[in-house]
């Protein structure tokens, strides 16, 4: 946890670590497949999913034909907005109260998501948290999604952050791979299956929070 401390910029992935958005997006995953192409449904399982670019998910489920790719995308795009749009997002709890206490630290903070810009834009809007973010990489602006390490690497270029002073925050095995691949620290949140086979991993991000309000007291002392 030390070592975190020293750390200037804190990366965050968005969907299932900062906002709750998971139920959401299966949600629109199964309704747009419903329309377009439902025998994909049996074995659906979005937890494989979690972090990836839509269409990179769409692609790894065996859609290759550009036309019903762009259809299928557009129309899940499309209901998850309509779901924030609605008011139907919530922030992940304690995420509110840690982007606080890493503002008040003077801590540097970024957003690398595999969602669109619009999907993105939208989220951060409807929860309140745009503000604390210095900037934001989505799907929108690289070539290959996570787990590939590109938004990462495009971040700490963008914004000139070494990345030995850079950890990134994520809950899902795509984002700590691409986290991995990118030569960056990780924080695993929010997934407690996981817990065991990666370490700093907290069971939400109010464990977190405490976790390094006592280091930081310890530090103090």
């Amino acid at each position: 946890m030390n070592r975190l401390l020293r750390k200037t910029a804190f990366l965050f992935d968005l969907d299932g670590t900062l906002v709750d958005s998971s139920a959401l997006h299966e949600k629109a995953y199964r309704e747009a497949l419903s329309e377009h192409a439902p025998a994909l449904l049996e074995g659906f399982d979005y937890e494989s999913l979690k972090g990836k670019s839509t269409e990179g998910s769409f692609r790894g489920l065996g859609i290759v034909e550009a036309g019903a790719l762009e259809a299928l995308a557009s129309e899940k795009q499309r209901r998850y907005r309509a779901a924030v749009e609605a008011g139907e997002l919530r922030l992940m709890p304690g995420s509110r109260e840690l982007l606080e206490l890493l503002k008040q630290w003077r801590k540097r903070l970024f957003v690398v998501t595999g969602g669109s810009r619009r999907s993105t834009d939208a989220a951060l809007a409807a929860t309140g948290i745009h503000a604390f973010f210095e900037g934001v990489v989505t799907a929108d602006d690289v070539a290959c999604g996570k787990p590939a390490p590109d938004g990462f690497l495009l971040c700490l270029e963008r914004f000139g952050i070494p990345a030995a002073q850079a950890v990134g925050i994520e809950d899902a095995s795509n984002g700590l791979e691409a986290c991995r691949a990118a030569g960056l620290d990780v924080v695993l949140v929010n997934n407690p299956s996981m817990e065991e086979t990666v370490q700093p991993a907290f069971p939400s991000m109010v464990e977190f929070r405490t976790a390094l309000v006592r280091e930081e007291e310890f530090a103090d002392a």
